[in-house]
């Protein structure tokens, strides 16, 4: 038997489906948002739209794929290298979204994750969803066209929170990326050995697919897809253009007012898919069951009907009947109807009869289309920044240049971090191609500029929160209040995180400290760690010398230097366990004031940094309250009171 690609039928009775036609044959539809679809589903989709777009607009569509690292110069374009050495030197390279603009050139832009896109690509977005004319002036290139873009994005209905709503908000239609299996495997297998012909005439799904398992989760070779049943309908529909009733008008007012976020997006949103909705059923005008049709397959809430006047003039609008998953009670009464006991058993009959492989009985699956809420980001928890589309704030760099950690290379697109052994083994790969065009017997080493590499680096926070929490000390003080506001500044600014937890209940050691380093405020082992019980002991002078070795990294080695740090440290300076017992992982007696001198004397050290803007927390301990007073004067920081708990609760 030969495998075969699945075979996939399309009917505008799936509501699946008829929402992808609406989304065609309407640019103002086409920024489509799956919720929890999968990387196949998703796929599958951008298929189906790619070949419907292409009927619509009688052209090839060209798909592009956003993922987690593209900058502004994959984006719009850039000053590259020009590949021939009779051209000048650099000539102008479009973007991923500006290539074929002009040509009118449709593409599909698929974004897999919403929740991992870059900064650059987030902006992107928002500035080319839904705009009638984009302009871009970049490296001396001053052009303007009318963006001809179709955008398919996957998205976790749990993690909206993490995306800005000014882009989730350009994303007129939502839709469940889910699939569900409609027939037992059991069926399938006795199916399949029978070799008996599929039920064609089974209403609960209109996509078939073939079960056979290869390369893309189990698929070999490319889809076929059959559109011929949507071709005269979507061809059909581009040629109506139904007026709108007054009714429909305040029907669609009616689904958005009771919303808990109002914004007018998602009024023409509606609209337009209703209006969609009447062209492809080929009526005159767009009625309110239009809308009401267009609000379910958006997931909106039902509402009471209301009673309209019947139009002379224009035939009545047939409400379609979309195929819906079959119930177990409804597969109960089918299997009680069709099952007869006097039927006599069935005849297999010899599989050897024919040479050529009978089709596999088709696995059915159905979408789950409609969300349960279009849009969960009107409820969902904020897990973003406040301003997550603006770009971070330099205030000591003149360039906005990465100095991070290389990740990988990429083609160069100027002469400054150049990738020189990569660079190399590209150009070793044509050197006897380049010899013998040369003809000058010319032994050296040819270099093209299309063999040209750079690394790729992470990007760098300028600025850095260092946080030095003595768990033990914070029994009696409100102390959560006044570290706030450097968390707080720490989350505006962008800046790098990092937490040195002294004497924690989790510690892996209790004669140890231990850091934690984040990128962002946001990340979770930090809040974790800042929320972590008290310990035993206290390594306070082995945590002071964590921190001062982790700020001499940041701001001195490296090119990826940190400009400005801010140390604010939490304790009572009672440290109980010498430096060289935390090294050595055990006591040594006697200890005596050992602990507390050791820690003195590191801060001294601390004093000595540069760029570094220390601040004490002081939790005024009912015991010694000269320490942590001793112990800000040697580090030369600024001195903030904690107040006791018995204050708080009096006030």
């Amino acid at each position: 038997m030969t495998d075969s690609a699945p075979s996939y039928q399309l009917t505008l009775t799936d509501s699946f489906t008829r929402s992808l036609a609406c989304a065609a044959i309407s640019p103002g539809l086409r920024s489509i948002l799956l919720f929890d679809t999968t990387p196949e589903v998703l796929g599958l989709t951008a298929e189906i739209l790619t070949q419907m777009m292409a009927i619509v607009t009688g052209h090839p569509v060209v798909s592009v794929m956003l993922g987690t690292w593209e900058a502004e110069d994959d984006l719009w374009g850039r000053l590259g290298l020009s590949g021939n050495s009779g051209e000048q030197s650099f000539d102008w390279k479009p973007g991923l979204l500006t290539a074929g603009q002009n040509q009118s050139e449709l593409r599909l832009v698929i974004i897999p994750d919403l929740t991992k896109l870059s900064l650059a690509t987030a902006r992107a977005c928002v500035t080319l969803m839904g705009a009638d004319v984009a302009h871009l002036e970049r490296h001396g290139q001053q052009e303007f066209w009318q963006p001809n873009l179709c955008w398919l994005a996957g998205c976790a209905s749990d993690q909206v929170g993490m995306v800005s709503p000014h882009l989730l908000d350009r994303f007129a239609l939502r839709l469940s990326g889910q699939v569900e299996k409609t027939r037992d495997r059991v069926a399938e297998i006795l199916e399949w050995i029978d070799l008996s012909p599929s039920p064609s005439t089974n209403k609960n799904s209109s996509l078939l697919l073939s079960p056979v398992r290869g390369e893309r989760e189990g698929w070999r070779g490319e889809p076929d897809f059959s559109l011929e049943r949507l071709r005269q309908p979507l061809q059909n529909a581009l040629r109506l253009h139904p007026t709108i009733t007054a009714q429909a008008t305040a029907r669609i007012l009616d689904y958005t007012s009771i919303l808990e976020t109002y914004s007018p997006r998602r009024e023409i949103a509606l609209g337009r898919l209703a209006l969609a909705n009447a062209r492809l059923e080929g009526v005159a005008e767009m009625r309110a069951k239009d809308v009401d049709v267009a609000a379910r397959l958006m997931g909106l809430k039902p509402i009471p009907q209301q009673t309209e006047d019947v139009s002379t003039d224009s035939a009545e609008p047939v409400t379609p009947q979309f195929d819906q998953p079959e119930t177990g009670e409804n597969k109960s009464t089918t299997t009680s109807l069709d099952s007869n006991p006097s039927k006599p058993a069935t005849v297999r009959e010899s599989v050897y009869e024919s040479d050529e492989a009978e089709p596999l009985p088709p696995t059915r699956l159905s979408f789950n289309t409609a969300p349960v809420n279009p849009y969960p980001e009107d409820q969902a928890p904020v897990e973003r920044e406040a301003a997550s589309l603006q770009l971070p704030s330099r205030r000591f760099r003149s360039k906005a240049k990465a100095y991070g950690t290389i990740i990988g290379v990429e083609k160069a697109r100027t002469l400054q971090d150049l990738a020189l052994v990569r660079t190399l083994l590209e150009a070793a790969k044509f050197q006897r191609i380049r010899h013998q065009s040369t003809g000058n017997g010319h032994q050296g080493l040819i270099v093209s500029p299309t063999d040209l590499h750079s690394y790729r680096r992470l990007p760098v926070a300028e600025q850095m929160l260092m946080l030095l929490l003595d768990h033990t000390c914070l029994r009696d003080c409100q102390w959560q209040d006044e570290l706030l506001p450097y968390l707080s500044w720490a989350y505006v600014e962008r800046a790098s995180v990092c937490l040195i937890q002294v004497g924690a209940e989790n510690a892996r050691h209790e004669l140890r400290a231990q850091k934690i380093m984040a990128q962002s405020i946001l990340v979770p082992s930090i809040s974790a760690g800042i929320e972590a019980g008290w310990g035993k002991a206290t390594p306070l002078a082995h945590g002071l010398d964590l921190a001062l070795q982790t700020l001499r990294h940041a701001l001195q080695h490296g090119r990826s230097t940190v400009q400005q740090a801010v140390l604010v440290v939490i304790s009572d300076g009672r440290g109980n366990v010498p430096l060289a017992a935390s090294r050595l992982g055990q006591i040594t007696p006697p200890v005596g004031r050992k602990g507390v001198e050791d820690a003195l004397q590191v801060a001294e050290r601390i004093r000595g940094l540069d760029n570094v803007k220390v601040v004490l927390l002081n939790p005024q301990p009912k015991q010694y309250q000269d320490l942590p007073l001793e112990l800000a004067q040697v580090m030369g920081a600024a001195v903030v009171s904690i107040p006791p708990l018995q204050e708080m609760e009096v006030e």
